[in-house]
């Protein structure tokens, strides 16, 4: 199996689309639900919210070669600021895919993830990096449901819809 640059530029607009609805939605939370305890993954909203922006980071600079990612959970409180770094690291995700030739695709990179040692293609990387949003966005809605803010559908198609117009 191989995701080519046009399946993960197409996985990165689903991507968006899904975090923005559930980004949309957690912008209503007042504080207190924010921290609410309702996660089996990670406790609460804002570090399942802090979770997903700091994974997709992680790998995106991992695939780039860089290893030191600097990101600090504390510098980002609440959905306005997970926001704003959102849109600035879905750019730079966007425009690195589509850098990417079938050879890049292909490369091995070498991570630590939970202090193993894994070589993978990039193609996998950056699939792992957006599936894996999606993935919460689904705990997320759970979670946001309970609480009283029930999220749109995350369907694909609904996505696909919106763009054939």
């Amino acid at each position: 199996m191989f995701i080519d640059r046009d399946g993960l530029l197409a996985l990165h607009d689903y991507n968006l689309y899904a975090n923005r609805l559930m980004l949309d939605v957690a912008a209503q939370l007042t504080e207190d639900e924010l921290v609410r305890e309702s996660s089996p993954s990670h406790g609460v909203v804002r570090a399942v919210l802090n979770h997903m922006v700091a994974c997709e980071a992680f790998f995106l600079t991992s695939c780039r070669g860089n290893t030191d990612l600097k990101f600090n959970s504390s510098e980002l409180p609440g959905p306005d600021d997970i926001c704003r770094y959102w849109d600035e690291l879905r750019y730079e995700q966007r425009d690195y895919i589509s850098s990417l030739d079938k050879n890049d695709l292909a490369r091995g990179v070498s991570l630590s993830l939970r202090d193993r040692p894994y070589h993978l293609p990039i193609w996998q990387l950056m699939t792992q990096a957006l599936i894996h949003s999606t993935h919460h966005c689904g705990e997320l809605s759970i979670m946001l449901t309970e609480i009283g803010y029930p999220m749109p559908t995350l369907d694909i198609i609904q996505d696909f819809f919106q763009q054939s117009g």
